[in-house]
């Protein structure tokens, strides 16, 4: 496998994306202004890389030539269920903020989306991307190797 620069755009987006979901996560917790703009912000960018890895518009990384999920991997299923469960969240969220009039929210809202949704999220996305910079540099997909 040959290093590709290229790759290098969507585990920066990724990694973009991750400390926009902490600061307006944070932001919110602590009831601080713009949440709402770093949230919708990191959810634009998660859908951002999502599409151009997807349509292969940005390049990934392949391990031997392979572009085979690996549904055989109980890290890749944890991944998957982590991500999807903070990204839906975030999502779920974001709209919840959009939508509702009141300013001032349900503390348990504020606790919740800090002390659970970020963590899962956060877990979900960094076994993502240790995989993806260690096929990268190492030539090592951890998905095979748990």
């Amino acid at each position: 496998m040959q290093f590709n620069p290229a790759c290098l755009i969507n585990i920066f987006l990724a990694f973009f994306a991750l400390f926009l979901y902490i600061i307006g996560s944070y932001r919110f917790y602590k009831n601080k202004s713009a949440y709402v703009l770093f949230l919708g912000l990191a959810i634009a960018i998660d859908i951002l890389t999502a599409i151009l890895a997807s349509l292969k518009i940005t390049p990934t990384s392949q391990y031997f030539e392979s572009a085979a999920v690996p549904w055989y991997s109980l890290l890749f299923k944890v991944h998957v269920t982590l991500s999807m469960i903070g990204f839906v969240g975030f999502i779920a969220l974001f709209i919840y903020l959009i939508l509702s009039k009141k300013k001032s929210y349900r503390e348990g809202v504020r606790i919740w989306q800090f002390r659970f949704l970020l963590p899962i999220w956060i877990i979900g996305e960094s076994i993502a991307l240790i995989n993806a910079i260690s096929k990268m540099f190492f030539q090592v997909r951890i998905f095979d190797m748990i």
